[in-house]
């Protein structure tokens, strides 16, 4: 680990440690004021943002409206950050009376089937919080979750998860993570996966918003050897700070025709088709700050033809 690495580890834990201190009001808009700041210093990923949301809200924006989703995205990132720093100080009990819930009837039944359920979302609202509040109200979940940089950050965030009840796997452990996964559907248990993002360059092609991106094949592919349902599902930031609503889709059965690809293929695109649903009901949230959709070889394709209209 670097020193640069390290000190980034210190602001972090800092910044941790002062959101959990401050009052919830100031804390939120200390969120707000920080995601404003972020988008007016950060080039690269306001023009990641900003080419991601082309393609979700459509090629008849204009340009201004475009830009507020962008704002409007921004600050909802910081607002993420501190409701993750905070999230460890509330009592089980209170987040579930913060959450709201629409479609838990599916969430219910696909439990209650014993196949196994893989919880899927894409990067949207506070994720963190759905899994918060799965192990608050009793359902036995295994996370997979991305290895964060600084390390000392990542450490940080697996001992407070940890500490809610939620079994968690590292994604970049490779086929250890995968014989965890497995024990859990196998078991009858959740699997919650956000993978909306291909971020091993080893994804499936689908077509998402209209165009061509990947997407990981895990979920289907799990689904498929296990025999487990798949649940769309989303984690939004409620209108008022401190509120939350957890959406969850009616679940994709994976059914194997024997073509093992092809039907992981067909199954991932059908979660892509959810995946849409679920972003074009809060594009704001989707937090993916880097280029989504990409040509052969790596390059970012561009926003849709006739994305933005001259601002009238």
């Amino acid at each position: 680990m670097t020193d640069q690495d390290q000190r980034a580890g210190r602001r972090w834990l800092i910044a941790w440690e002062v959101c959990r201190r401050l009052p919830e009001p100031v804390a939120f808009l200390l969120g707000q004021v920080g995601g404003r700041a972020f988008y007016q210093a950060d080039k690269r990923r306001r023009e990641a943002l900003r080419s991601n949301l082309r393609h979700v809200v459509g090629p008849g924006v204009a340009a201004k409206q475009l830009e507020r989703e962008v704002r409007r995205g921004f600050a909802s990132y910081g607002r993420y950050w501190i409701e993750a720093f905070r999230l460890e100080d509330l009592s089980p009990a209170e987040v579930i009376r913060r959450m709201d819930f629409e479609g838990r009837e599916h969430l219910d039944a696909a439990v209650a089937s014993g196949r196994g359920v893989v919880f899927a979302s894409p990067h949207i609202g506070n994720w963190d919080f759905g899994a918060a509040w799965l192990a608050a109200s009793g359902y036995q979940t295994t996370a997979v979750v991305e290895r964060l940089r600084p390390p000392e950050l990542f450490e940080r965030f697996v001992a407070y998860r940890r500490a809610l009840g939620i079994e968690l796997l590292p994604l970049d452990d490779g086929s250890e993570t995968l014989r965890g996964v497995l024990r859990t559907l196998r078991a009858g248990r959740l699997a919650a996966l956000v993978c909306d993002r291909d971020l091993t360059g080893g994804g499936l092609p689908v077509t998402i918003f209209g165009a061509p991106a990947t997407m990981p094949g895990g979920p289907a592919s799990l689904a498929l050897k296990t025999g487990a349902l798949l649940l769309p599902c989303a984690v939004y930031q409620g209108k008022r700070r401190g509120r939350w609503l957890a959406v969850c889709r009616q679940p994709i059965e994976a059914r194997p025709s024997g073509d093992a690809r092809a039907d992981a293929l067909a199954v991932t695109q059908r979660l892509a088709g959810e995946f849409e649903i679920l972003i074009a009901r809060a594009p704001q949230q989707w937090h993916v700050l880097s280029p989504y959709w990409r040509l052969p070889g790596g390059r970012a394709l561009p926003g849709p033809a006739g994305a933005e209209k001259a601002a009238s």
